[in-house]
């Protein structure tokens, strides 16, 4: 079998996993609908029960929004193991390594689109319909660079947290410890850089946002090899 046409199957199975779908399109809904309330001022002063209520709705939308965005990668990523087609994949040519890296493509397209529609649709929605934010200019003056960093910070880290939960996924074979499993790797991670940081003599309060680069770069180098080796040698 095609590597691209791997490919095309998981962008089908994950288009037709419904209720995901369904979800997802119930807390962009909300989130947009929450972020109006928000923005309107007039709540500042005697809020009513109703607007209350959707204060409180927004705010569980937001908590229900993070899980989700943790929830569907994992759910993406087990989605072989628990169907037991895994091996059959294989089994049609496609090699191990090959597979992982299709795997790794299509959850991060699909949890690109999910963070999109789930975050920065509402916000960008918002934004347009009450015509934007007006601050003073010198309250939000960051410069360029430090602002690119700073993203670069958060994408790399975001990579990091994916990277650990997809070879998680792949030691615990996609059972429900995954979750144990993703926060043992992160702790050990965490622990391990510590102790490079020590060493070369940098402490916590040094860290500034090339240094943070390369240790989210590292962390997703190092997890990724693990889950490739790992998932080379497991007895599918």
């Amino acid at each position: 079998m095609k590597l691209w046409n791997v490919f095309r199957m998981e962008i089908f199975k994950n288009l037709h996993d419904r209720i995901s779908l369904f979800v997802m399109i119930i807390l962009t809904c909300l989130n947009i609908i929450g972020g109006l309330v928000v923005s309107n001022q007039r709540w500042m002063r005697t809020p009513s029960v109703v607007e209350e209520s959707m204060m409180w709705l927004f705010v569980l939308s937001v908590f229900a929004t993070a899980v989700f965005l943790f929830i569907y990668p994992y759910q993406m990523a087990r989605t072989d193991y628990k169907n037991n087609v895994m091996s059959l994949k294989i089994a049609s040519g496609v090699s191990r390594a090959q597979y992982y890296f299709v795997k790794v493509g299509a959850t991060l397209l699909f949890s690109f689109i999910s963070f999109t529609l789930l975050a920065i649709l509402p916000i960008v929605i918002v934004l347009i319909a009450t015509g934007g934010i007006e601050v003073a200019p010198a309250d939000v003056y960051i410069e360029l660079g430090e602002a690119g960093a700073a993203f670069g910070v958060i994408i790399f880290g975001w990579l990091s947290t994916f990277f650990t939960l997809m070879t998680s996924v792949i030691i615990a074979r996609g059972k429900g410890y995954t979750i144990f499993v993703f926060f043992g790797i992160s702790i050990a991670s965490s622990q391990i850089m510590n102790i490079v940081r020590g060493l070369l003599g940098f402490q916590w309060w040094d860290m500034d946002t090339t240094i943070m680069l390369i240790q989210h770069l590292f962390t997703i180098i190092v997890v990724a090899v693990i889950g490739i080796l790992i998932l080379r040698r497991q007895d599918l």
